[in-house]
């Protein structure tokens, strides 16, 4: 399997991430657009790729987290838009074939002590830019093989569920299927997302506990071996997403005593 690490706040020169991850025997990095050194103004996309060469490595995209081309607010949605351009085109670049992004709740309303969601009673709008969204990347990505893969965060809400089918109707969207995140929101994203899993892509694998997430593999309470299996029977990349270089150590520890590395 093509086990890859996440974006670690401890190295902020890319070179040291790029060697950490060769030295360890990691496949790719994912490069997190939250952070600063993956914005516009800051990221060479020829360093990028020499590095890729120098260190054996691949990179994935993971999109800003906050990023949201569904606001209702056009000069918000604007500037979502374009970040997710640029990032588009610096997989280009970099010749990255999976960009993964969060699908934001948005905000609510508590009505007699229950959420009541704004993108679920303005369903009709939500869903008319979520459908010109997808027109925007297939344009962009006509004829690449390249796709954006929707994450589970915290629990898919109904509306989300029906955005992600209207997605996945598009060759260029897939899914990345955390399943951390899909724990902490009671378990409910895995049999939506194995409904779909002809488009699964790409894992984010870490264990969890009831109080924490990201945690080194073997570190909680997930049956890790089951999803590692999953993974690598839909032929999908996966991220060992924890938040630190000594978890990632204590994780490859894990899968070289389960006979899993």
């Amino acid at each position: 399997m093509n086990l890859g690490i996440p974006t670690l706040m401890e190295f902020s020169d890319i070179n040291e991430l790029a060697r950490f991850c060769s030295d360890h025997g990691f496949g790719f990095i994912e490069m997190n657009m939250t952070f600063p050194w993956f914005q516009m103004n800051a990221v060479n996309p020829d360093c990028l790729q020499k590095l890729k060469k120098q260190y054996g490595i691949a990179l994935t995209i993971h999109l800003h987290d906050q990023v949201n081309p569904f606001e209702f607010s056009p000069e918000m949605r604007k500037g979502s838009i374009e970040n997710i351009r640029f990032a588009i085109k610096l997989a280009e670049a970099l010749s990255i074939n999976k960009l993964t992004m969060h699908l934001q709740p948005g905000t609510y309303s508590s009505v007699n002590g229950k959420k009541k969601y704004l993108y679920e009673h303005c369903k009709d709008h939500y869903l008319e830019l979520v459908l010109t969204f997808r027109s925007f990347v297939d344009e962009m990505l006509q004829g690449k093989d390249v796709s954006i893969c929707i994450e589970n965060t915290s629990g898919f809400l109904p509306v989300q569920k029906e955005a992600i089918e209207l997605m996945l109707q598009s060759e260029h969207f897939g899914l990345t299927f955390d399943i951390g995140h899909n724990y902490k929101a009671g378990g409910g994203d895995e049999s939506f997302i194995l409904m779909h899993d002809n488009k699964l892509k790409h894992f984010h694998i870490h264990d969890c506990s009831i109080k924490s997430n990201h945690l080194a593999f073997g570190a909680g309470g997930l049956d890790l071996p089951r999803y590692l299996k999953m993974a690598e029977y839909y032929g999908c990349s996966a991220v060992a997403e924890v938040k630190e270089s000594s978890a990632l150590l204590r994780s490859k520890e894990y899968l070289v005593n389960h006979s899993l590395w």
